[in-house]
């Protein structure tokens, strides 16, 4: 898979035989369908409609249909991209561990070891 926002190949990490594409430039990640689902035990993107924004718009890199930029999470505070035709999500680099963050914050059980792995994909500058 190419990344919507680099158009360079991503590669696959796998988390409990969940195969996620992380990009090595811009360090954003595709879940495809149901994965983010499995992964935090419920669903951030059931009944979200698009947000308006000036961010630049991305292709899906499955089905190549324009993205579209909704607001997830407790509050909606996470602006994420979102195939229309149901292929999956992307997050920008923090876009991930601010959802994260928001969830334990609105109560949600982020289980410890996907934290610690979430943040192993993305560490922060001082880590490298």
């Amino acid at each position: 898979m190419r990344c919507p926002v680099c158009d360079v190949p991503t590669y696959v990490v796998e988390y409990e035989k969940i195969e996620l594409d992380l990009c090595p430039d811009c360090r954003g990640m595709w879940f495809d369908h149901g994965e983010l689902e499995l992964l935090l035990d419920h669903d951030p993107m059931a009944g979200l409609a698009e947000t308006a924004t000036d961010e630049a718009a991305r292709d899906c890199p499955l089905c190549r249909h324009t993205l579209m930029k909704v607001n997830i999470g407790p509050e909606r505070r996470v602006l994420v991209d979102s195939c229309p035709e149901g292929c999956g999500v992307w997050f920008d680099e923090n876009e991930l561990a601010d959802l994260t963050g928001h969830l334990a914050e609105g109560g949600w059980k982020v289980p410890g070891p996907l934290r610690e792995f979430l943040s192993g994909m993305f560490p922060t500058k001082g880590d490298e």
